[in-house]
């Protein structure tokens, strides 16, 4: 039997495999819960991206951005057939091209195009990236997704073993938002992990941690191009809630988590069970 390591287990539910090899990963997967498991967790990071960009209306990029992407993708190109986006390939040549249509900046978490945003002064660097990326992020992005709460468990203690980030998802549905999927990203080789609401009307809302090693920092609102953000730090994890609607008191939302008067949805660092929908 073939030795099925996480590449393998990438390209499967990425849909890449031969029928052949398709097959062995199958049986490889129903011989071993581990295995199970971790397709699992992989798959939970499978978002509609294409449809995402196609229901975008987004402005003309200005020519010289466009050089910019073009360079960038060509000095990456040979780099990028390994890169991986919280474990999962993302689609960087895709992402310039639709640069180069007029779309706007998806690649911000693969470490290419990470920071890189001349529009944009001011926030941390990965608070602007996370920005970028959950800009791609419309209500229909989201709006079938259906929490699954094995796989968030699975995601969430592969998380807090793989990278000791004893992460919890707020249940923030007393404010009107509905958790839907939560994944591990990449951002310049450090874990991102995004958790995604979606309101009852609107577009979707996402809670972003990564570690950062620096002191604790209190709730902060700010603008970040198309976004409203809040962001504090606390025992060595950094934190970002943010969302284009203009309706939600992010900052009081913020100061509810940061302040632990939010329960959890879920825990990584417990195993608490989802509450009732």
């Amino acid at each position: 039997m073939m030795n099925v390591d996480d590449t393998l287990l990438m390209a499967f539910v990425d849909g890449e495999l031969s029928p052949e090899q398709r097959a062995e990963v199958e049986a490889a997967i129903s011989h071993s819960d581990e295995l199970a498991a971790r397709a699992a967790a992989l798959q939970a990071s499978v978002l509609p991206y294409r449809a995402a960009y196609d229901r975008q209306s987004v402005p003309p990029v200005p020519e010289s951005l466009t050089r910019r992407i073009e360079e960038l993708v060509s000095v990456s190109a040979p780099q990028e057939r390994g890169a991986r986006r919280g474990g999962r390939r993302f689609p960087m040549q895709w992402a310039a091209a639709a640069f180069v249509a007029g779309a706007i900046c998806s690649g911000v978490l693969t470490g290419y195009l990470g920071g890189f945003n001349p529009l944009k002064r001011g926030a941390d660097p990965w608070v602007q990236s996370v920005a970028d990326y959950q800009v791609l992020y419309g209500r229909d992005t989201v709006a079938n997704l259906r929490d699954d709460k094995t796989t968030t468990e699975q995601v969430l203690a592969d998380i807090h073993q793989r990278d000791g980030m004893p992460i919890d998802v707020p249940d923030l549905r007393q404010v009107g938002l509905k958790f839907k999927r939560v994944q591990r990203l990449n951002y310049h080789d450090r874990p991102l992990i995004q958790m995604v609401y979606l309101p009852e009307r609107g577009d979707p809302v996402a809670l972003c941690v990564i570690e950062e090693n620096e002191g604790d920092a209190p709730v902060r609102s700010s603008q970040v191009g198309e976004m409203k953000t809040v962001t504090w730090r606390a025992n060595r994890l950094a934190y970002v809630l943010l969302a284009k609607s203009p309706s939600l008191d992010l900052q009081a939302i913020g100061n509810s988590i940061a302040g632990g008067k939010t329960a959890p949805l879920y825990s990584s660092g417990n195993g608490d069970e989802a509450r009732d929908s």
